[in-house]
């Protein structure tokens, strides 16, 4: 997503002030002191967002605005306004303005609009393209890969929830645009919400949406993003960081198929296909409370366990191509390649952070060295050195005394292969189970006697 936005503010502090804030959480800012500056820069860039001062010193912000709309009428204005100019601001969003803020306003509450304006930009362009976007990207020789992507086709057509669970970056968010593009609804949005990057104190707000004067900010009504999935899929990441107190708001929305808006006695019927994701291990979390067992419920009707990358081996090489010829296409660069030793660097290498560190890895690599065959020493560090001595497991056998019994050797390799898996499994323990075939109590007996050795 190209994160640039144009500030159009006459002030200079405030425009400062915003120009670092923006540009601090990644935005890529231009900044105009004038409404003629403001003109000049649409001639250079385009623009998906501007943020606009309502009162410039030489053009009206209304002036701008239509300007602005026939030079660029995909991008969203977002204006800023003084409360004395809450009407021409009205006035403004019947000439296309997309939203509006009244100074002085909380950085917190810009940064979720702005989120929000490109997440909504993007929906139309994204579900376009999915639904011409062949399934190549998840082609799998995995078996547990294979058996998952069956377990996908077979849920797609229908409005079942799924549950995609899974280690971060496993690529639980691409087969959630999987399901949706094979989904009978395809030519409706795929709506996503990041639960654990909205506040909790705003996020009752975007997902139901607002009335006008709900709360202090709310200066006009706003539909939620549960009205925006309407007819298309909703995709709740990282869903076990929703409030306690939030799940059963949402779990109401669930089973009646509707939605009132804070501030509102109204309700506004929703239908839209859930699809929720994350890393997190929801039944623990039911155990402790921090999830209610009838939301877990609602949400676990097809669970989809996504394996890790390093549990598909088979498909690491594939990836690495695709991903390279992909990455090479999107910055019009020759292709990188792999010396033959530097693939079995990366054969060796676990990736705790799976899919996305490898796609990090490799766009790193192709950025700084388009063209160049990439040899071991070019790999990061955490590559070379941890994959030293593991084709053979060395590194748990050199240790070994020789002075104990057989029955001792075996509990000590037990208790460090365990303690391995455990790592690689970031410390989660029903993932650790699960990999080595026994309960997670068994598990924890294991390490919490560790074996007697007596020297010889």
């Amino acid at each position: 997503m190209d994160k640039r936005l144009l500030i159009v503010e006459d002030e200079p502090s405030h425009r400062l002030l915003l120009a670092d804030n923006l540009t601090e959480a990644g935005y890529r800012v231009t900044t105009a002191a004038t409404g003629q500056q403001g003109l000049d820069a649409l001639v250079e860039h385009l623009f998906p967002v501007v943020l606009l001062d309502i009162r410039l010193p030489d053009l009206s912000g209304i002036e701008l605005l239509r300007e602005l709309r026939e030079r660029q009428p995909d991008c969203c204005v977002i204006l800023m306004t003084g409360q004395a100019t809450i009407e021409a601001a009205v006035s403004a969003m019947q000439e296309g303005a997309h939203d509006y803020l009244s100074k002085p306003f909380r950085t917190e509450l810009l940064l979720l609009k702005l989120e929000r304006v490109f997440q909504l930009q993007q929906l139309r362009a994204e579900n376009l393209a999915l639904r011409d976007e062949g399934a190549l990207s998840l082609a799998s020789a995995s078996p547990s890969f294979q058996k998952l992507l069956a377990a996908c086709r077979a849920s797609a057509p229908t409005d079942a929830t799924v549950l995609l669970l899974g280690e971060s970056g496993v690529g639980k968010e691409r087969l959630a645009e999987y399901l949706h593009r094979h989904s009978l609804r395809s030519d409706k949005p795929l709506v996503r919400v990041n639960c654990a990057a909205i506040p909790e104190s705003l996020l009752e707000g975007e997902l139901f949406g607002y009335r006008k004067g709900a709360y202090t900010g709310a200066h006009q009504d706003h539909a939620g993003l549960l009205e925006y999935a309407d007819g298309g899929s909703l995709l709740l990441d990282e869903v076990g960081e929703i409030p306690v107190a939030m799940q059963v708001k949402l779990l109401r929305v669930l089973q009646e198929k509707r939605v009132r808006r804070l501030g509102s006695e109204q309700e506004h019927p929703v239908d839209f296909r859930l699809i929720v994701a994350t890393h997190r291990n929801l039944e623990e979390m039911v155990a402790v409370g921090s999830m209610r067992e009838d939301f877990y419920y609602r949400l676990n009707v097809v669970p989809l366990q996504v394996p890790p990358l390093r549990e598909r081996h088979e498909d690491l090489l594939p990836l690495i191509g695709q991903l390279i010829t992909e990455l090479a296409g999107r910055y019009r660069q020759p292709a990188i390649h792999l010396a033959p030793e530097s693939y079995r660097l990366l054969e060796r290498y676990r990736f705790p952070g799976n899919i996305r560190e490898l796609r990090n890895m490799l766009e790193r690599l192709q950025v700084l060295c388009p063209g160049e065959t990439i040899r071991p020493g070019q790999l990061p560090p955490e590559v070379r050195e941890r994959t030293a001595g593991t084709g053979s497991g060395s590194e748990l056998v050199q240790a070994f005394r020789t002075d104990l019994s057989l029955r001792q050797a075996v509990q000590q390799f037990e208790v460090r292969f365990i303690e391995r898996v455990l790592e690689e499994a970031g410390g989660n323990r029903s993932a650790a189970a699960r990999r080595l075939g026994i309960s997670r109590k068994n598990l924890w007996e294991k390490l919490r006697e560790p074996p007697t050795v007596t020297s010889g």
